[in-house]
């Protein structure tokens, strides 16, 4: 449920926050991923977002292809560049039934 008026800034000063969780070390999982397209330290094989596995695609990882590919504004341009290549995939499919 969210608050019908809720709080737009907050006053680090006050001493009302008493501790701070700084989460280092994330890495992706990919484990549950059942398409042999993981390399030998657990990462997702791709050139660009464009994974081996014919029709399976990347997004959001960092430096996809561009620095602020983790970002919106640089998926958005990833999402563009790679929209074709799944175009040509999609055609050539139909073609192929």
């Amino acid at each position: 449920m969210i608050e019908g008026s809720p709080p737009l800034f907050m006053n680090l000063a006050s001493g009302e926050i008493k501790t701070i969780v700084w989460a280092t070390g994330y890495r992706p999982d990919y484990s549950w991923l059942d398409v042999p397209v993981l390399d030998r330290k657990g990462r997702i094989l791709h050139d660009g977002g464009v994974v081996e596995a014919p029709g399976m695609y990347l997004m959001g990882i960092p430096f996809l292809r561009r620095r602020k590919s983790t970002l919106i504004d640089g998926a958005g341009g990833d999402a563009r560049d790679l929209s074709a290549h799944l175009a040509a995939y999609l055609d050539g499919s139909a073609h192929a039934q």
